[in-house]
């Protein structure tokens, strides 16, 4: 997807991994779930990112060309979280957080919904999505030889999925999310553009993915592959911001007794509606990541604990030099279940 900025790499599949998918409703009733807390450094590469969650100072407050940003450095915590409660007789699991899955793509957002399984139909699920942390972007990137304003970016939604469609190992999700700037400013300073011009430099607008994965897993369930494809759909109020494209990935698992192995790669295509009338040219990118995470179950006796370390890399690259964007990122962090 074409982040531009910190917050919408998080909407990307960063860490994208096959772990828990749209999970099997356990057969235990009452309540279940997870909390994940640790630490990590992170390098972010943006013109456009300000804030995201506690990381503040991702980019220079002021710019003097349009070049490739500096990159930046800084620690950061991270905290994910579960609770569930499962009505056993109907296969139906209601729960809120942040979903194991979208924890290890590095989506931080908070879903509640409702999971229910249907005897050889697959399991549905249907959840709201919500910003819990705040993501801060430059109001107008653009804007050169002056501080520049921050403004808050919102990218709410919802998320409907049915997997192991009729028994098999296969999965289609679809994502939508509303992208919202509390005061849009894109290109308001650049003088040498029209009304119309600057309108095409709106960002907000419809975001859609329509996604689909299958899980190919080995007799004796050690490993798995699973290859996926996505659609993707920004709709932006303004055409010079709006594009879509296609992405591909794959990931590969490893389970052994006391640990799992998960990596994950990534790559996508991106094409713009129409030419950016700051640079005279279409905003063309394509997309590329990988990422490796470790899991060990009960180190040091602790039971229902799990440590886990992760690496990853993102990058954007983009025909617009200035929309050059990356991320790389080290975590540490512990697991309880429940």
């Amino acid at each position: 997807m074409k982040k531009r900025n910190l917050g919408l790499i998080t909407l990307s599949i960063l860490f994208a991994c096959n772990l828990s998918a749209e999970d099997s409703v356990p057969e235990k009733g009452g309540f279940s779930g997870f909390v994940n807390v640790g630490v990590g450094g992170v390098s972010v590469k943006s013109n456009e990112v300000a804030e995201f969650a506690f990381q503040d100072d991702l980019s220079d407050d002021s710019i003097s060309a349009y070049g490739e940003a500096d990159s930046k450095e800084s620690g950061m915590g991270i905290a994910a979280a579960e609770l569930s409660y499962t009505f056993a007789d109907t296969k139906t699991q209601l729960y809120i957080g942040n979903r194991l899955e979208d924890y290890i793509r590095f989506d931080l957002s908070t879903f509640a919904g409702i999971r229910q399984e249907i005897n050889d139909v697959g399991t549905f699920g249907a959840s709201v999505i919500y910003t819990a942390l705040k993501t801060e972007v430059w109001a107008d990137p653009l804007a050169l030889n002056t501080e520049r304003e921050k403004t808050e970016r919102t990218a709410n939604g919802y998320r409907l999925v049915w997997d192991n469609i009729y028994g098999s190992e296969f999965e289609v999700r679809y994502t939508y999310r509303d992208i919202e700037f509390d005061d849009e400013k894109n290109g308001q300073s650049v003088t040498s553009l029209t009304d119309q011009e600057k309108a095409m430099l709106k960002r907000g607008g419809d975001n859609y993915e329509i996604e689909m994965r299958y899980q190919f897993t080995s007799d004796n369930k050690r490993h798995s592959i699973s290859p996926e494809i996505a659609y993707l759909r920004h709709d932006a109020e303004g055409d010079a911001m709006a594009w879509d494209g296609i992405s591909v990935g794959g990931t590969y698992m490893y389970a052994a007794n006391e640990w799992n192995f998960v990596t994950n790669v990534y790559y996508a295509t991106l094409e713009a509606d129409d030419i950016n009338p700051v640079f005279d040219k279409k905003g063309d990118s394509q997309l590329m990541g990988a990422s490796a995470t470790f899991f060990y179950d009960e180190p040091f006796d602790m039971k229902n604990w799990n440590m886990n370390l992760g690496v990853a890399w993102f990058e954007e690259d983009s025909d617009i030099a200035f929309y050059d964007s990356s991320i790389s990122m080290v975590t540490a962090g512990m697991m309880y279940r429940f």
